[in-house]
């Protein structure tokens, strides 16, 4: 048996991976809608997926973990939208990461970020397993973005990545985690569009805890939550750390012709869609409240007649809620949401009845449509406002339209939770 084998069937070690996993069961995680947007138009997509800082150990809403604080940096980084989804896998292991990518269709991000945990650390893997693992990973992981879509794996201090569950790091476990980063930094360099991100470690990021038990401790000097929360600290940290990395890439995917924002805003597959909507349970003669509360607002907000959240079906336009009255089909021949749909860019239309524009000449003038999307980004129909009078638009709140969006798909995540 090799010296890590010993270490892992030693008592010690043994203790320190049974309270980690106890303490994974009890400390508090985001069991909300799981994406962050940032304010803008032309938004970046990033999607975070994997364990320890993507789970949002020690906070109770992802807007407070990575998605929600990422997202608002790069927004502010970039001056465009960003929307920030995560796929948490606490089971804390590389092989139930691939086996949670495998489900999604990943050809709407344009960048991936992988984080990997403590577990690996304290249970004192073998780094030539942990490598092939991660490589098996990142195998699988790239061939299914777009060609140009890049691969972040991010890897934090185990100091770190414990402290939201009150533990601090033995030393054989904090020398075996540099290893691991060592491993990943190497495995890393060996796949095309792939980079390793060693995150910052945190001075005092640890809150205070119960005592921690064998093998493990508490911070001393720990400091409640409350006005100057370590946990902010750390997800602040890490979020900076991430945008910082990421913002870069985006810059240089959108100077490409085959940049995957270009691509993403092309029509998307019609097959595609239909499943989507199918697996979405939407098209039901009574739409939940909670939709039509979303269009009530959005009616207020542009001051229209109308608003509706519309389904684009094979050959008709659907109405899950309208301003207007109950759900109800429309013929595509007179639905300006199948023209949205069409691109990942608001639809907005002056006068229906200007002379030269290929829209549908309905009793409808103004149309502002902004695209509704599933969690991996496909397109299935549109928010939008409208009205049968003409408008100008040169001040029209594009961003709010968004939000509103926004809303309704933070309401199809809840359905799907």
């Amino acid at each position: 048996m090799n010296a890590a084998g010993r270490l892992l069937r030693s008592p010690a070690s043994a203790a320190r991976l049974a309270l980690l996993s106890a303490r994974a069961t009890s400390t508090p995680r985001p069991h909300d809608v799981p994406f962050g947007a940032g304010a803008g138009v032309d938004p970046d997509r990033v999607l975070v997926v994997g364990t320890g800082p993507a789970v949002g150990w020690g906070t109770t809403s992802h807007e407070l973990a990575l998605p929600g604080r990422v997202s608002r940096r790069l927004a502010r980084r970039t001056g465009r939208g960003s929307h920030v989804a995560v796929l948490a896998e606490p089971s804390h292991r590389l092989p139930a990461i691939r086996d949670a990518l495998d489900s999604v269709f990943l050809e709407n991000w344009d960048v991936v970020v992988v984080t990997v945990g403590a577990a690996d650390a304290v249970r004192l893997r073998s780094p030539r397993a942990w490598a092939r693992d991660l490589d098996a990973l990142l195998t699988s992981l790239v061939p299914r973005l777009r060609p140009c879509a890049r691969v972040v794996v991010a890897s934090a201090p185990l100091d770190d990545a414990l402290s939201a569950f009150g533990l601090r790091a033995s030393p054989s476990a904090e020398h075996h985690a540099r290893l691991l980063r060592d491993v990943a930094d190497q495995v890393c360099g060996e796949h095309a569009r792939v980079t390793h991100l060693a995150l910052p470690a945190v001075p005092s990021a640890s809150p205070a805890t119960p005592a921690a038990g064998p093998g493990a401790a508490a911070h001393p000097g720990s400091v409640p939550v409350g006005v100057d929360d370590p946990v902010e600290r750390l997800y602040d940290a890490w979020a900076e750390a991430v945008t910082e990395h990421v913002a870069p890439l985006l810059h240089a995917q959108r100077a490409r012709v085959d940049s995957p924002q270009r691509a993403r805003s092309a029509p998307q597959d019609e097959r595609t869609r239909l499943e989507a909507i199918a697996a979405s349970g939407l098209v039901q003669p009574e739409p939940e409240a909670a939709f039509r509360e979303i269009a009530d607002r959005a009616r207020a907000a542009f001051a229209t007649d109308g608003a509706a959240f519309d389904l684009v079906l094979d050959d008709h336009q659907w109405a899950v809620v309208s301003t207007l009255g109950s759900s109800r089909a429309l013929p595509l021949s007179e639905s300006f949401c199948a023209t949205t749909i069409r691109s990942d860019e608001p639809f907005i239309v002056a006068d229906a009845w200007q002379e030269g524009l290929d829209v549908p000449r309905t009793d409808i003038r103004f149309y502002a449509g902004w695209p509704v999307h599933t969690f991996d980004g496909t397109r299935i129909g549109a928010l939008c406002v409208f009205d049968p009078r003409p408008r100008d638009v040169a001040d029209l709140a594009v961003e709010t339209l968004r939000e509103f969006a926004l809303d309704i798909e933070r309401e199809l995540q809840r359905r799907v939770a």
